[in-house]
């Protein structure tokens, strides 16, 4: 944050800079509307109104994102409750019925190593 703090400041010290060795009046024409004021007082305006619209443009983007965010935490949120339930659920059907596991087959002669006689 305090990148920007100086950057605004070094861009507001340049405008005025700016501003003072412009004085000149310019007459600006729009529509309907005709103003007279000094150059540089003139274009430090345009330069604040677009610092102010990127800022606002970059705010809507930034909420924009957050929404997006926000509904996908939503949607993570649903998934993992409707896992629980399931967990819950598998649980308490384990718990009724108890474990279900076939036996494992008696191989114990089959494959026993012989005493060793060497020893």
């Amino acid at each position: 944050m305090k990148s920007y703090a100086l950057a605004i400041a070094v861009s507001m010290l340049l405008a005025a800079v700016f501003a003072f060795q412009n004085t000149a009046d310019v007459l600006v024409k729009f529509l309907l509307w005709e103003v007279a004021l000094p150059q540089g007082i003139w274009e430090v305006m345009l330069f604040a109104a677009g610092g102010v619209l990127m800022w606002m443009v970059s705010l809507f983007a930034l909420m924009e994102g957050r929404s997006r965010y926000t509904r996908q935490i939503r949607e993570k949120e649903k998934r993992i409750k409707e896992l629980e339930e399931e967990r819950a659920s598998l649980m308490g059907a384990f718990r009724q019925n108890g474990p279900h596991f076939p036996k494992p087959e008696d191989h114990s002669g089959e494959n026993a190593a012989e005493p060793d006689s060497r020893g």
